[in-house]
């Protein structure tokens, strides 16, 4: 059961309220706060990958590094759908899962570098 790790990302980070995504998931995501809506922008400039890191209570509305888990998901963003409210509507798939080792603003944004980590399937 050893975790091997593997690949060195450095991505921007959407924290999730109330919703773990995990590896092969494919699932829609609201988003309506600045911070979140940056990080999607840098996403769909660069590669559409970014970071999901589950933060540890819902009712914090800006989250810091210390209010989020320390393992998240390496998404792909599939489809941006910007709504007339101001919101984005986002389908995401989970690509693996990634130890996070630190977490910083950056431009607006949550930014964050962390290891991808290998499945433990047999």
């Amino acid at each position: 059961m050893a975790q091997s790790q593997t690949e060195v990302l450095d991505l921007p980070v959407l924290p999730l309220r109330d919703v773990v995504v995990f590896p092969h998931m494919v699932i829609p995501l609201f988003v309506g706060r600045d911070k979140s809506m940056q990080a999607l922008e840098r996403a769909m400039e660069a590669d559409k990958r970014i970071l999901l890191v589950a933060q540890k209570s819902a009712e914090t509305d800006d989250p810091a590094a210390a209010d989020l888990y320390t393992v998240g998901t390496l998404a792909q963003v599939l489809q941006l759908l910007k709504l007339p409210d101001g919101t984005i509507k986002v389908l995401v798939e989970g690509l693996a899962r990634v130890a996070v080792d630190k977490i910083r603003e950056q431009d607006g944004a949550l930014q964050g570098a962390g290891t991808e980590l290998e499945s433990e399937e047999s």
